[in-house]
């Protein structure tokens, strides 16, 4: 025990004094959230604010937010290996990094909110099969493609982890990596149809459920609800920029370029693209809303927007979305570091309040409208448990960042040295 203290200190002491006081910070927020996620476990859901009618709170926001944010991995291998994009190989295996942890940490959120965590087995055991095989539910469906690829996410972080220093010295676990980094363009390519549809069908969740007058979109042109494709159009978005935002912070944290800017650039400049035709969506999708959809509900669009989570929700979502569409496609401000970060961040944050603004808002909106909006408040252990899962994810990414081969481009410039 006393070798193992030892070797924590000497670890710790070889960190900068900002590093130091992040890993404290983030520590102790992952404690919180393991002490949090076990009271939950059990002693149950009445220590929340969730209730029958407000069934998904802080913890699906959460949870959706991950899954969305993960996207860059899924893409950037797609853009890397089907599309032969060189230019983004420096980036790529801290891009899978993000989305494995992503996947990882939803299952987290999952085992936390489903109340009885021990039957979470039932979703594969019992799924809601249709006839001929099909999926009855979009649930089901997302729970067995995000497991897959969360399988696919293990397949292509193996060859990171196998090049190692010290497994990269024995022969046998190098041609293994070598080859399976070969073969790593039919991962990319099953991954991106997993992923495809079950980022759809997330969004597909919410507008099929006929029911619910801020939900419900229905199908015009296919057989699916446009909420799924604007579900899969913010993947394509926010993915990317999240990959940027976290390289970048890592690479502050290092006081290195641990990636060339100029790969950064050329990612910004195709997630801002994306976000050109996701928010041009958006605003389609607000027009049929309140033209179409919610007028067959006897109901006008404006007056959905009631309660706490009000018109506020939705402005912040559609100023957080249009930001990366100018800074994003501007050359000039596209090549500012300080723009480029904005950018991003506003991504991030435009795509945390879309997936806040279709959970917290629609379950708020009554189906009637005789009836009052729900009122919810995330509970301390529903704050505690999200961000101690956030908190837990920087701590492993920094922990990685170290010890696995993440940034080629750093290795390069050490090696020069």
């Amino acid at each position: 025990m006393s070798k193992f203290i030892e070797l924590v200190k000497n670890e710790y002491s070889n960190y900068t004094s900002n590093v130091k006081k992040s890993i404290i910070v983030l520590s102790i927020l992952t404690i919180a959230f393991a002490l949090s996620a076990l009271w939950i476990l059990l002693f149950g859901l009445g220590y929340t604010d969730m209730n029958n009618i407000m069934a998904w709170g802080l913890w699906i926001v959460g949870d959706l937010s991950l899954i969305v944010l993960g996207g860059g991995a899924f893409f950037t291998s797609f853009l890397l290996y089907i599309f032969r994009r060189d230019e983004f190989q420096p980036i790529i295996n801290s891009a899978l990094l993000i989305g494995f942890l992503c996947y990882l940490f939803t299952f987290v959120f999952l085992v936390c909110d489903i109340g009885q965590p021990l039957r979470a087995w039932f979703a594969y055991v019992y799924p809601n099969w249709g006839h001929h095989l099909l999926p009855q539910s979009m649930l089901t469906e997302v729970i067995f493609c995000i497991t897959l690829y969360f399988i696919i996410l293990v397949i292509e972080m193996t060859p990171v982890a196998l090049e190692h220093k010290f497994l990269d010295k024995f022969p046998v676990i190098h041609t293994i990596s070598h080859y399976m980094h070969k073969l790593m363009w039919i991962a990319a390519a099953v991954g991106t149809f997993l992923s495809f549809f079950h980022q759809g069908s997330l969004g597909g969740t919410y507008g099929v459920l006929f029911a619910k007058p801020g939900w419900f979109r229905p199908f015009l042109i296919s057989h699916l609800p446009h909420t799924f494709f604007i579900f899969v159009l913010s993947a394509l978005a926010a993915g990317p920029s999240m990959s940027i935002l976290a390289t970048w912070f890592a690479g502050k944290m290092k006081k290195k370029e641990i990636i060339p800017f100029k790969t950064l650039v050329s990612l910004a400049r195709v997630s801002g693209f994306m976000f050109i035709l996701f928010f041009l969506y958006r605003i389609w999708d607000v027009y049929m809303m309140s033209v179409k959809f919610v007028p067959s509900f006897d109901r006008s669009y404006y007056d959905l927007w009631g309660g706490f989570y009000g018109m506020w929700m939705l402005v912040l979502e559609l100023l957080f979305c249009f930001i990366p569409v100018i800074l994003l496609n501007i050359k000039k401000y596209r090549e500012n570091e300080k723009t480029l970060i904005i950018g991003v961040g506003s991504a991030v944050l435009g795509m945390i309040m879309n997936r806040a603004t279709a959970t917290l808002h629609g379950f708020s909106v009554p189906n009637f409208p005789w009836k009052d909006f729900m009122s919810y408040a995330p509970s301390l252990t529903e704050w505690l448990v999200t961000i101690g899962i956030f908190s837990t994810m920087a701590l492993v990414y920094m922990w990685c960042s170290k010890y696995l081969p993440l940034y080629p481009h750093l290795e390069k410039q050490e090696q020069a040295h």
